[in-house]
Parts: C-alpha cells; structure tokens; sequence
C-alpha cells in the first residue's frame, strides 16, 4: 500500500511539472531543417509535420523587433476572384492573427506592433503549369528590387505561389519534404530574407503555414550576421 501510494504521487509531481513547463511543444529539429538549394546555398525548410505557431518562440531567443512583409503574388491565378480574395489576409499576416495565444507568442518575439506596414504586389507575367525552382524565385525577386526600395534589417519578402507552380528546392519538392521554405540572398547591397509558400487549397490551413514561416524567417534573420 504504501509502495503505491509513494507511484501514485509520483506520477503526480511528474504530471505537474509537465503542465508547468511552458516549452515542451517542439523539438529544435522540428521547427525548421537546413537544406542546400540547387546553388549550394542555404535554405530552411518548414516541414509537414510542423506544429503550429504555438511554442516556437523559445526563452532566451532572439528578439524580432521591427518586421515589414513584403508579398509577392506569383502566377496569374491570383487574378481568379476567389484566390485574389485571399490577398489581403496573407498579405498582411500578423495584423490578421486572431488567436490571443498567437498574439502572446509573437509578442515573446519582441514584435509588438501587429498593423505595421506591408507591401504586396500580383506578378501574373511569370508562366505557370510547371515547377519553379529555389534559383529562379531568387531571380525574380532580384528584378522587382532593382525597380523598389532597398529592403531593410526587417524586410521579410513572402512569395505565394498560384495553385499552376509546383515548388522545387534541390531535390526536394513542396508538399513532399516541406511546406514552406526561407532563405537569403545578397542583391541591391543588402541581404535579401525571402520565404516561399506553395499553394494550399485550404485558406485557413495556408494562412497559418504563411504566419509560421514569416515568424521563424524573422526569428532567423536575428541570428543570421548582416
């Protein structure tokens, strides 16, 4: 009897200490995974089997700081009115959280301004029905800064690809290995911080995958050098 109860509490103290610890949610290989792009550069992926934005921010981390996205709609689907009502959502991820425990999250960040400014802009002129790679998202995006402002520490570019691109990075491939992915190239004399989103059918399921990846680029971004 007594054995038992000394089990029985036990199990108790260990149960407590479980619900106290605020920081079990996710292991540092699960939240993101280096990969090479088809250059030999660097690149994050953010894998299927991620947990949600809750518990990534970890004591101690970086602090974000200011954070602007810029979007990138890529492919003319985004001129269909169902996808294109999207936009304003994905373009403007942290300002459209509505989940208080995700507000908490991003404010552990040190983001406290969730309606700062954004920037989004449709580029239907690049050709769909067909695989994009790491490369050619970096191209395009070196051709809009020539033409844009210089992007600054806390420039984020978010590029949302219509449902026609399936996104390659390497060897890998969207939906297979990841569900997003962010890197950074040096271009317009600054270190440009990117992220890519495939398509998701779901709009709620995108959005959140969006909201994670923009996050830990950010996060990222304060541990890369400038």
């Amino acid at each position: 009897m007594l054995l038992r109860s000394i089990f029985l509490v036990f199990f108790a103290l260990a149960a407590t200490a479980q619900a106290q610890e605020p920081w079990p949610a996710e292991k540092p290989e699960e939240r993101q995974q280096a990969v090479l792009n088809e250059d030999g550069g660097r690149a994050y992926i953010v894998r299927p089997a991620a947990a949600p934005l809750i518990g990534i921010i970890k004591p101690g981390g970086p602090s974000v700081g200011d954070l602007q996205q810029h979007s990138i709609f890529l492919g003319s689907g985004w001129a269909d009115s169902a996808l294109r009502a999207r936009e304003p959502r994905l373009g403007s991820l942290l300002a459209n959280i509505r989940d208080q425990a995700q507000r908490d999250e991003i404010a552990q960040a040190g983001v406290n301004n969730l309606f700062g400014p954004t920037l989004s802009m449709e580029k239907p002129d690049v050709a769909g029905q067909r695989s994009i790679s790491d490369l050619e998202i970096q191209g395009i995006l070196s051709n809009i800064l020539k033409d844009g402002p210089r992007p600054n520490a806390g420039s984020i570019y978010m590029v949302f690809l219509d449902p026609t691109f399936s996104s390659t990075l390497g060897p890998l491939v969207a939906d297979k290995h990841y569900i997003a992915y962010h890197a950074f190239f040096n271009a317009a004399g600054a270190k440009v911080h990117y992220v890519v989103v495939p398509y998701q059918p779901d709009s709620q399921g995108g959005y959140q995958i969006a909201l994670r990846a923009l996050v830990v680029a950010a996060l990222h971004s304060e541990e890369t050098p400038r």
